[in-house]
């Protein structure tokens, strides 16, 4: 369980700090006291709190000073001022020295609960944000997760290749690695990422709703062109079009995308009018294309055109050492989204999880552990709610050796990190948009 927050309450009226101790504790918080100016100073030194409610008139203190004072020393505690009626201009004056909120008295308890929850409200958003400063060093790049070296090896390829903005990407590697992922990170870390990314999947269409799907088309192309429609290449102008499943393309359409690719103009199907573009190309496959140029079914030309910068996104198979990281992530992005606290995965699960072959992937992963939150009735998953298929392939009874630094601390070490997911999943939701994130 997270730890509950914890608040100072220092007002020299005894009947006041009893109410407040009695109230916030029935709402969940950790309440501590102080009558004076000098127990505060004393109870800050001890152990900083999340927050502190604090009385402007004290026996040996002037309040307003006590407030410069710790502003001096902790610039981001949240403090709310308590004021007494006719003291607004002081209360104004609070509000410019550092303090959060001031609550005027007499107040009733719902007053000061509201103050104090959008206090922790801003409180949380600041420790998301140091959270997310710190994603490099927990394995984390732009939606892409590990800490294995050939995960350390792509973050730094994609932020090589996010320097150069119209080079063509190719990215291979197995079906749900996170190809996709990549494309992405490769758009977000270029000068293109205030335009679109589109991502078409090639293996659903064939060479005629392709075409229109890509080239655009216009009235009267074909039967059910009723009106003028722009294609995806358009559509990506300025921006990056994810051509995922490239493989699956025919020899003659391939053709048809090549010239867009070496003269940077196209023509909408039934259109003899050609179309300026400024598109970045990244095409994903997971398919060995030298061996379908060595059968015929794939253009060498194109290839090369395609493959002037080439990375592989490897399979998780060959990358154990990440799995309790995804694992963790997982957990704390669907108990987020589901309004759970499942925070672990019990040894004999996270053994059988290390020793599976995942022919799905991170993907396959993923959904493992979707469904795991969704059946478990506690805040740790057991073998009970794993897929029967994956109980029946993998042996647990020999363990892989679990990286001490991936799953290891406290049950708070492990929720705190929570907190970190909230933006990291709203930039993931909004595309890296951190505007829309943070409306979020």
């Amino acid at each position: 369980m997270k730890r509950p927050r914890q608040i100072l309450v220092v007002d020299d009226e005894a009947n006041i700090r009893k109410f407040l101790k009695k109230s916030l504790e029935r709402d969940g918080y950790e309440v501590r006291l102080a009558g004076t100016g000098e127990e505060a100073l004393t109870s800050l030194e001890d152990e900083r709190p999340d927050l502190l409610v604090l009385d402007v008139w004290l026996p040996d203190a002037n309040g307003m000073d006590l407030l410069s004072d710790i502003r001096r020393t902790d610039p981001d505690l949240p403090i709310i001022i308590i004021t007494a009626f006719g003291e607004i201009k002081m209360a104004v004056e609070a509000i410019k020295a550092g303090a959060s909120d001031f609550v005027v008295k007499p107040f009733d308890f719902v007053t000061i609960q509201r103050s104090i929850e959008k206090a922790l409200k801003i409180l949380e958003m600041r420790e998301d944000l140091d959270a997310l400063k710190s994603v490099w060093e927990r394995g984390q790049y732009m939606g892409l997760i590990g800490q294995s070296p050939v995960m350390k090896d792509l973050f730094r390829t994609l932020k090589r290749i996010g320097t150069s903005s119209s080079t063509t990407v190719l990215i291979t590697g197995e079906t749900g690695a996170g190809k996709e992922v990549a494309a992405r990170a490769i758009h977000q870390n270029s000068e293109r990422n205030n335009k679109a990314f589109v991502a078409v999947n090639c293996a659903t269409l064939d060479d005629q709703l392709l075409e229109s799907e890509l080239f655009g088309h216009t009235r009267g192309a074909f039967t059910d062109a009723k009106a003028n429609k722009p294609g995806l290449f358009e559509v990506a102008d300025g921006g990056t079009l994810f051509l995922d499943e490239i493989g699956e393309t025919s020899p003659a359409f391939q053709v048809k995308l090549l010239r867009v690719l070496q003269e940077g103009e196209l023509e909408r199907v039934g259109g003899g009018e050609s179309l300026k573009i400024d598109v970045r190309i990244v095409a994903a496959t997971n398919r060995d294309l030298r061996e379908a140029i060595a059968e015929g079914r794939f253009r060498e030309d194109f290839y090369y055109r395609l493959n002037v910068f080439s990375l592989e996104v490897s399979a998780l198979k060959e990358r154990r050492d990440d799995i309790p990281l995804l694992v963790d992530h997982f957990l704390r992005r669907f108990s987020l989204e589901l309004g759970k606290e499942v925070v672990e995965v019990d040894d004999e699960v996270m053994g059988i999880l290390l020793n599976y072959e995942w022919p799905g992937n991170v993907r396959e992963l993923e959904n493992t552990i979707e469904r795991a939150v969704v059946l478990a009735e506690g805040d740790s998953i057991t073998r009970d709610e794993l897929p029967p298929h994956l109980l029946q392939t993998v042996s647990s009874e020999t363990p892989l050796p679990i990286p001490r630094s991936t799953v290891e601390g406290s049950l708070i070490e492990r929720t705190d990190r929570l907190e970190s997911d909230l933006i990291q999943g709203a930039l993931e939701r909004f595309r890296w948009n951190k505007t829309k994130a943070a409306e979020h």
